[in-house]
């Protein structure tokens, strides 16, 4: 895997985070989680050394097609097919891709029920036992302006515990919360 890629979630990569619906393992999840499409997988190494070979693990999200590297100067459309699609033959493929066009890209969801459930699992994956606190609070926000609080006490939590990745966390789940109105 080259050091200058950037990655990015594939839309089964976003499914798998608001979802777990694959069942993903914890340590390969948590990758999942910081790959932001800005980052390269040198900067992505060297900033959650502390799980372990990042690369392997960047390399299976990719066979997974969970996630893929995007066009550089793009830096948001996956460069390359999931892997999960590459090896399939053109016959087999969905129509808008074995035609030559480009499949839709999805748009992304932004709800408050996907932004509590991205902050749960970020929370869970990234504060341990030391998420408590904020539990309650963040299973009875129903607004905008409550998930905030809930995201200010984890950042809080954070802080305390010297979690190095909470900005990633905040712009993930700030891109999934509704705008105001």
């Amino acid at each position: 895997m080259n050091n200058d890629w950037i990655l990015a979630k594939t839309s089964a990569g976003l499914e798998e985070v608001a979802t777990r619906g694959r069942r993903v393992p914890t340590r390969l999840r948590t990758v999942l989680i910081i790959v932001d499409g800005r980052r390269s997988v040198k900067h992505l190494s060297e900033s959650a050394a502390a799980l372990g070979n990042i690369r392997a693990a960047l390399a299976e999200l990719r066979d997974m097609g969970l996630v893929a590297p995007v066009e550089s100067s793009a830096h948001a459309t996956p460069a390359v097919e999931p892997a999960s699609r590459a090896s399939v033959s053109p016959a087999a493929r969905p129509q808008s891709v074995a035609h030559g066009r480009p499949a839709p890209q999805p748009v992304r969801r932004r709800s408050l029920a996907l932004a509590r459930l991205y902050l749960f699992n970020a929370m869970e994956q990234s504060l341990r036992q030391a998420d408590q606190p904020v539990r309650e609070h963040l299973r009875t926000a129903t607004s905008r302006a409550e998930l905030l609080m809930a995201f200010e006490m984890c950042r809080d939590i954070a802080s305390e515990l010297g979690v190095g990745h909470i900005d990633t966390i905040e712009e993930q789940f700030m891109g999934m919360l509704p705008e105001e109105n």
